[in-house]
């Protein structure tokens, strides 16, 4: 029997490379749908190699300079020399069908992983190479789910499609000071101290687990969409869509997260979750949850919701569960084209990037547990891109008996490029998942000058009691 040919259109790479090479704009459409591993014949795989080198470079892409970096590289005749790429450009004749052409590619691509996969299970079949039928049934099962799942290329969803929930009054839009030229936090003391956010600029947000990063995010995130009507794109790396947005209803709505996970729901708390849901469905809020995104995949999906919907902020939770798709020598040379990619990102859109971070577990080891820039992860090239680097600490999370400040939170600015650093308090509601201005009443007016007055403890003794009515509630998210 003749050996079968996989399945494959050659015309439909020509086409998509022919794309490439005629319009650059082109690129941004594909790369969250193509690899190089998608392409079937060798030659092809190459020439897209080079040109998502070429496009993460930010240099031209054409004709004339790949045929360039073939030729620095050695490859060109190896692809079939110059005459072979000015056939596959002369042979298209627009990009506009690019992403037809692309579909057709990945779909091929499929079909041969699916054969790939099929040709390993029964190989293992055949050898016995499993524990128990079971596991081996789960293997087999999970490695079919996992080409599933990587056809399904539509990851962004609009808060209204998460939501689906209408009809509410819209809060009143917080109103920020007058000298804050950038988009605002929300948080009356950190806007003093940044200004906001402005466009072109990288902000770490860095902490320990249970500090509550994600929280403060969507804070942020809460205040730019709801209070402020602008474009947020927040790329969820590790929570499902469904869990970030519960998360924030609960701080909308000042619904017990607790209770919310659970249904327990009363009569009274339906009303505010509906006007929440309401409001978070106008938002122009996109959460996009797939995971081990690279920043360049990120990026290409911020070029296309800003021409489509606009985009204002950006929010990435968080920066250590990226990943680049080539291979690079350590950890840290990773991480350092990551955080160099975001700055780029920032940049080119003229947008704020917020991007979350752990910090080390050295944090815990001293007395003193409050976190310092050296405590971020390969810290040298994020303390290098990095505009701003913000860090969260609780003091009753490690001092649980005898914390003076429970029911609080330290923002601690380590690092503004064009400002000052400083700390900054702010109340934290853990039931609802909530930070929150703390009231002028509330602050020591003897205490230090150097930093934020600190303030007087809450007259209950837990962050779940603390006095709401001495603190400038202006519902930021969750």
């Amino acid at each position: 029997m003749a050996e079968r040919i996989p399945p494959q259109n050659l015309e439909a790479e020509k086409s998509v490379l022919g794309s490439l090479m005629l319009d650059e704009q082109a690129f941004d459409l594909v790369q969250s749908t193509l690899t190089s591993e998608d392409f079937y014949k060798t030659a092809h795989r190459i020439i897209f190699e080079t040109i998502v080198q070429l496009n993460a470079k930010s240099e031209p892409v054409d004709l004339l300079t790949v045929t360039h970096v073939l030729q620095k590289k050695q490859m060109l005749e190896q692809v079939g020399g110059a005459t072979y790429l000015a056939e596959i450009l002369e042979s298209t004749l627009s990009s506009a069908n690019i992403e037809k052409y692309a579909e057709y590619v990945a779909e091929t691509s499929l079909l041969r992983k699916m054969i790939r996969a099929s040709g390993e299970t029964i190989e293992k079949a055949y050898q016995g190479d499993f524990e128990d039928v079971g596991s081996f049934m789960d293997q087999a099962e999970a490695a079919i789910f996992k080409l599933s799942e990587s056809k399904n290329t539509n990851s962004m969803f609009g808060s209204a499609e998460i939501v689906k929930t209408a009809i509410a009054n819209i809060e009143e839009l917080y109103h920020r000071k007058e000298d804050v030229v950038g988009i605002a936090s929300g948080f009356k003391e950190l806007d003093k101290l940044l200004s906001g956010f402005q466009g072109g600029q990288l902000i770490i947000l860095a902490a320990r687990p249970a500090m509550g990063k994600t929280a403060f995010s969507l804070n942020l995130a809460q205040a730019a969409t709801l209070r402020q009507a602008k474009s947020v794109a927040y790329f969820s790396l590790e929570m499902s869509k469904e869990s970030l947005m519960m998360r924030m209803l609960a701080s909308e709505a000042r619904v017990n997260m607790g209770d919310l996970r659970i249904g327990k729901i009363n009569d009274a708390t339906w009303p505010k979750l509906i006007q929440a849901a309401s409001h978070l469905s106008d938002a122009k809020l996109f959460v996009d949850e797939t995971p081990g995104m690279s920043p360049h995949e990120i990026r290409s999906k911020c070029r296309r919701l800003k021409a489509q919907h606009g985009l204002d902020m950006i929010f990435i939770d968080y920066l250590q569960l990226m990943s680049l798709k080539t291979r690079v020598d350590s950890r840290e040379r990773e991480v350092a084209e990551i955080s160099k990619t975001l700055k780029e990102i920032s940049k080119e859109l003229d947008i704020p990037v917020v991007a979350l971070a752990q910090l080390n577990r050295g944090v815990e080891q001293r007395p003193d547990k409050r976190p310092m820039l050296s405590d971020l992860r390969e810290s040298g090239s994020i303390e290098q891109d990095a505009d701003v680097i913000m860090m969260l600490y609780r003091d009753e999370y490690y001092e649980k008996e005898n914390s003076q400040y429970k029911g609080q939170a330290e923002v601690i600015v380590v690092k503004q490029r064009n400002g000052s650093t400083g700390t900054i308090r702010l109340a934290f509601k853990g039931q609802f998942g909530t930070f929150l201005n703390l009231a002028p009443a509330s602050m020591d007016s003897s205490a230090p000058s150097q930093a934020m007055n600190e303030p007087e403890p809450f007259k209950d003794e837990s962050a779940d009691n603390v006095d709401i009515d001495k603190l400038e509630n202006f519902a930021p998210g969750v």
